[in-house]
Protein backbone atom coordinates (compact mmCIF):
# COMPACT_ATOMS: atom_id res chain seq x y z
CA UNK A 1 0.00 0.00 0.00
CA UNK A 2 1.20 3.49 -0.86
CA UNK A 3 -0.46 6.86 -0.45
CA UNK A 4 0.88 10.38 -0.92
CA UNK A 5 -1.55 13.28 -0.63
CA UNK A 6 -1.03 16.96 -1.25
CA UNK A 7 -1.80 19.02 1.85
CA UNK A 8 -3.76 21.70 0.00
CA UNK A 9 -5.08 20.32 -3.29
CA UNK A 10 -7.28 17.29 -3.92
CA UNK A 11 -4.35 15.37 -5.40
CA UNK A 12 -2.77 12.05 -4.51
CA UNK A 13 -0.72 9.07 -5.64
CA UNK A 14 -2.24 5.84 -4.36
CA UNK A 15 -1.62 2.14 -4.64
CA UNK A 16 -3.67 -0.51 -2.85
CA UNK A 17 -6.04 1.91 -1.10
CA UNK A 18 -9.85 1.77 -1.01
CA UNK A 19 -10.03 4.62 -3.55
CA UNK A 20 -8.20 2.79 -6.36
CA UNK A 21 -8.30 -0.66 -8.01
CA UNK A 22 -6.19 -3.36 -6.35
CA UNK A 23 -4.00 -3.95 -9.41
CA UNK A 24 -0.44 -3.22 -8.18
CA UNK A 25 -0.41 0.06 -10.12
CA UNK A 26 0.19 3.59 -8.90
CA UNK A 27 -2.81 5.82 -9.54
CA UNK A 28 -2.68 9.60 -9.66
CA UNK A 29 -6.00 11.07 -8.52
CA UNK A 30 -7.22 14.63 -9.02
CA UNK A 31 -10.47 15.57 -7.32
CA UNK A 32 -11.11 11.86 -6.66
CA UNK A 33 -10.75 10.84 -10.32
CA UNK A 34 -7.91 8.73 -11.69
CA UNK A 35 -5.88 10.67 -14.27
CA UNK A 36 -3.07 8.09 -14.59
CA UNK A 37 -2.51 4.44 -13.75
CA UNK A 38 1.01 3.05 -14.12
CA UNK A 39 3.37 0.49 -12.66
CA UNK A 40 6.20 3.04 -12.92
CA UNK A 41 6.41 5.03 -9.69
CA UNK A 42 8.70 7.72 -11.20
CA UNK A 43 6.12 8.42 -13.92
CA UNK A 44 3.40 8.73 -11.27
CA UNK A 45 5.57 11.26 -9.38
CA UNK A 46 6.13 13.31 -12.56
CA UNK A 47 2.40 13.43 -13.33
CA UNK A 48 1.68 14.25 -9.67
CA UNK A 49 4.06 17.23 -9.88
CA UNK A 50 2.57 18.41 -13.18
CA UNK A 51 -0.96 18.18 -11.78
CA UNK A 52 0.11 20.04 -8.62
CA UNK A 53 1.49 22.86 -10.75
CA UNK A 54 -1.73 23.06 -12.79
CA UNK A 55 -3.83 23.14 -9.61
CA UNK A 56 -1.55 25.83 -8.11
CA UNK A 57 -1.95 28.03 -11.18
CA UNK A 58 -5.72 27.46 -11.31
CA UNK A 59 -5.99 28.44 -7.63
CA UNK A 60 -3.89 31.57 -8.23
CA UNK A 61 -1.36 30.50 -5.59
CA UNK A 62 2.16 31.97 -5.76
CA UNK A 63 4.99 29.90 -7.17
CA UNK A 64 7.06 28.65 -4.20
CA UNK A 65 10.24 28.84 -6.30
CA UNK A 66 9.59 32.53 -6.95
CA UNK A 67 9.04 33.16 -3.25
CA UNK A 68 12.36 31.47 -2.43
CA UNK A 69 14.13 33.45 -5.17
CA UNK A 70 12.83 36.74 -3.78
CA UNK A 71 13.76 35.82 -0.21
CA UNK A 72 17.26 34.89 -1.36
CA UNK A 73 17.61 38.19 -3.23
CA UNK A 74 16.54 40.12 -0.12
CA UNK A 75 19.14 38.26 1.98
CA UNK A 76 21.83 39.00 -0.62
CA UNK A 77 21.01 42.73 -0.62
CA UNK A 78 21.00 42.80 3.18
CA UNK A 79 24.40 41.08 3.29
CA UNK A 80 25.85 43.56 0.80
CA UNK A 81 24.50 46.48 2.81
CA UNK A 82 26.04 44.99 5.95
CA UNK A 83 29.41 44.61 4.24
CA UNK A 84 29.25 48.18 2.98
CA UNK A 85 28.50 49.49 6.46
CA UNK A 86 31.38 47.48 7.93
CA UNK A 87 33.78 48.86 5.31
CA UNK A 88 32.61 52.43 5.96
CA UNK A 89 33.10 51.90 9.69
CA UNK A 90 36.64 50.57 9.12
CA UNK A 91 37.56 53.56 6.95
CA UNK A 92 36.35 56.08 9.51
CA UNK A 93 38.26 54.33 12.36
CA UNK A 94 41.54 54.53 10.40
CA UNK A 95 41.55 58.30 10.15
CA UNK A 96 42.98 58.91 13.59
CA UNK A 97 42.68 62.23 15.39
CA UNK A 98 42.97 65.81 14.15
CA UNK A 99 45.11 66.12 11.08
CA UNK A 100 44.61 62.52 9.99
CA UNK A 101 46.69 59.47 10.86
CA UNK A 102 49.87 61.36 11.63
CA UNK A 103 48.25 63.74 14.06
CA UNK A 104 48.68 67.52 14.22
CA UNK A 105 52.13 68.83 13.53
Amino acid sequence: MYEKRHHKYSLSIEQGTDAVPDDDQYHVLVNGKIVLSTRVFELAKIIFDEQREELRIAAGDPDPREILRRESAIRDVSALQGESSAQQSKKSSRRGGPGGRGGVA
